[in-house]
């Protein structure tokens, strides 16, 4: 049996899904003082081996077939008791052994999974010292085999079976943040740092692992009006940590705590949203797309040994869907589509929220597991991860590995 579905947004929360913040909360000016404020460096961007990726092919209707782009898949089914309920996964991070998963829906909150889908631990929530309350973002420090979230003022840290560490006050806020080798590299989003003066027109801040700013750039781009995006800003492989920016058409990777580079040209420039809409606000934004056959790049990148995932959006008539691409590192060449044909061997396919070594990890929820896998795959599988999966499951996990692309 073969099944052709479109790749849906999923991802986007049109309108509610940035981390809004009101008012910044108070910070005393000793703790401002600490960042060291004067001595902020402007980020230097080097463009000179930025790679042009040309897009123009995927932006229409393209239908792509399963077996002709995964090589192997595996699904892992998350434990489920009343402890380790998930809304829906906004990130997942993938270590040896665990994964880390934040649901920022209703509740907010962090979980800890061993990779085959064994329950850990929640992290606590609540407003003590060692719990975490309307937590931002996850990331993880592997030299230290810490989790870290993002708690309010600071940071939380725990070990990877989830007990307390530290805490860490930090005076600014910001929307996504990355582990460095000697520091940590933050996304922000606007009207969260007034206190810091000219510093809060900067998307980027580049911190010691004191969170002393060491060097700030990108200056905000679009409205401040405009509450449309991902929950992810920002990519990691190893050491080499990446990061984008919503309605943009740039990928950026870190070089050192003053320099960053272009390491990616999105190209779709024969659909590409209008430089104009960036002075919208949000519902102005939401009816010009819905009006309008453009393709626009809100941040999606992830990268693991063999390949790197990126995704472009179209919302005319509503159709709400996202192309996938997908680049083979090694040839350099492009593979994707909107739409998917699924069969028994391979009947669930989900966009990367993650890699590990030389897969990619999705995610896939009970409901459309049930709805996508008929009774028949059921049957022929045989498989107990699907026969006794039921609305009030947890995800599915979908780790796949690519086909080459010569």
């Amino acid at each position: 049996m073969r099944k052709s579905i479109f790749v849906f947004v999923v991802l986007l929360c049109l309108g509610c899904s940035e981390r809004k913040v009101q008012d910044s909360p108070k910070f005393t000016d000793e703790q401002i003082a600490q960042l060291g404020l004067s001595s902020v460096k402007p980020l230097r961007i080097f463009d000179g081996d930025c790679i042009k990726l040309d897009f123009n092919g995927f932006l229409s209707e393209k239908e792509i077939s399963a077996q002709e782009l995964v090589d192997s898949v595996e699904f892992i089914s998350l434990e489920t008791t009343n402890e380790s309920l998930i809304a829906e996964i906004n990130k997942l991070v993938c270590v040896e052994n665990y994964f880390f998963i934040f649901d920022s829906d209703i509740g907010k909150n962090v979980f800890i999974f061993l990779s085959d889908g064994r329950f850990v631990k929640r992290i606590p929530t609540g407003q003590g010292p060692e719990e975490i309350y309307n937590p931002g973002d996850i990331a993880v420090d592997k030299e230290n085999g810490h989790l870290i979230v993002y708690n309010r003022k600071g940071l939380s840290f725990y070990d990877y079976q989830g007990n307390f560490v530290k805490r860490e006050l930090l005076p600014f806020n910001f929307k996504n943040f990355r582990v460095l080798a000697n520091g940590y590299l933050f996304v922000t989003i606007p009207n969260q740092n007034g206190h810091l003066a000219d510093l809060s027109a900067m998307q980027v801040f580049i911190t010691d692992k004191n969170f002393r700013i060491i060097s700030a750039g990108f200056p905000f781009h679009y409205s401040n009006t405009l509450n449309y995006g991902i929950t992810d800003y920002t990519s990691s492989l190893d050491k080499n940590v990446s990061f984008a920016f919503k309605f943009s058409t740039k990928i950026f990777q870190y070089i050192d705590t003053l320099a960053v580079e272009e390491k990616y040209q999105l190209d779709f420039s024969k659909k590409e949203i209008p430089s104009k809409y960036m002075e919208m606000s949000t519902k102005e934004m939401l009816d010009a797309l819905r009006s309008n056959n453009y393709y626009y790049y809100m941040g999606d990148y992830v990268e693991n040994r063999t390949h790197e995932y990126f995704a472009i959006y179209n919302d005319y008539n509503k159709k709400a869907y996202q192309t996938f691409v997908f680049r083979d590192k090694l040839s350099g060449k492009l593979i994707g589509g909107n739409k998917i044909t699924l069969d028994t061997v391979i009947p669930l396919f989900s966009s990367p929220l993650a890699a590990y070594e030389d897969k990619f990890i999705g995610a896939i929820s009970s409901q459309v597991v049930l709805y996508y896998i008929s009774e028949t795959i059921k049957e022929e599988k045989n498989n107990s991860l699907f026969t006794q999966i039921n609305d009030d499951s947890n995800p599915i996990i979908v780790k796949y590995k690519l086909k080459r692309v010569n």
